[in-house]
């Protein structure tokens, strides 16, 4: 029983230690991907005694640093696994699925998307302010800000979070756990606490609808509508009435109404009860040392 236990133990411990490398992969290409320009700030403090326009860079580039880090957090990602010659559906959870799962993450995004608006909207003033300096980054309307944000990010931090993170973590504790831990590590890399806690919430949305669907596919399409929806009411033009950011907040809100119903088959399909399976990985008859490889399929 004892070895039992601590087999068990270590299963959960080295799939903790993958998750960790593939966040430390996710955070480490972005610090990569600046430090260039962290550099060039640091040597133009210590000349001129402050950091100049240099540190300027990193906030009003926030957007092209993004769109290079992400895409080359997937290059790699593929690379390795495409090199080791495994598949790509199951080892980033990147299986087909039918229609009405994929669109299901797509269907629940414009209501997920006015829930989240709503609740920024009670939140004090001085806190949605802070989130609004702490967002200003990527909220400029841009083609590189566009790809960054719609297409890239949710690409790269679905594979990250939930192809990898989740899919691991299932394998050795009940995948509702799974979900919410890859979630609180999803909702800390995003540093501000109001952009944190509904990023935690996403990430807990998106981690059951892939754990029910058992692929990333849906969560992909999700993310990308949420964030669209952003970047479509910052390019709105301006008014004092307000006219044309009412008209896009109905429009998102009857999409909030319309695509749940055309793909309500979909969303039904995953509070159905699935057959019951052991969530937990068989582990071997002769448990002993545990070779950490943090790619090993």
């Amino acid at each position: 029983m004892k070895t039992a236990r601590g087999a068990r133990a270590g299963e959960i411990l080295l799939a903790l230690l993958k998750s960790a490398c593939y966040l430390g992969l996710f955070l480490g290409m972005q610090v990569l991907v600046m430090l260039p320009t962290v550099i060039a700030g640091i040597i133009e403090a210590g000349l001129d005694g402050e950091p100049g326009e240099t540190y300027d860079l990193l906030s009003s580039g926030a957007q092209t640093y993004a769109l290079i880090s992400g895409l080359t957090t997937i290059a790699v990602v593929l690379l390795v696994y495409l090199l080791r010659r495994k598949k790509l559906s199951e080892a980033l959870w990147l299986r087909r699925v039918d229609g009405r799962t994929l669109w299901t993450g797509a269907a629940l995004a414009p209501a997920l998307f006015l829930v989240v608006n709503l609740v920024l909207m009670a939140l004090p003033e001085a806190w949605t302010e802070s989130y609004e300096e702490a967002a200003s980054g990527i909220s400029t309307v841009s083609l590189v800000g566009f790809i960054a944000v719609v297409l890239v990010a949710p690409v790269v931090e679905e594979l990250i979070f939930r192809g990898l993170m989740v899919n691991r973590l299932s394998r050795v504790m009940p995948g509702w756990l799974a979900v919410v831990l890859a979630a609180a590590v999803f909702g800390v890399c995003h540093g501000h606490p109001v952009w944190s806690g509904y990023a935690f919430v996403l990430g807990c949305v998106f981690g059951f609808v892939d754990l029910r669907a058992g692929s990333i596919w849906p969560s992909i399409l999700g993310h990308m509508v949420f964030n669209s929806f952003s970047q479509v009411l910052n390019l709105l033009p301006k008014s004092e009435e307000g006219t044309e950011l009412l008209i896009g907040v109905g429009v998102i809100l009857l999409l909030a109404v319309v695509l749940p119903i055309l793909d309500r088959r979909g969303i039904a399909a995953l509070f159905r009860r699935a057959p019951r399976t052991e969530p937990v990985r068989e582990l071997s008859a002769a448990p002993g040392v545990y070779e950490f490889d943090p790619w090993e399929e």
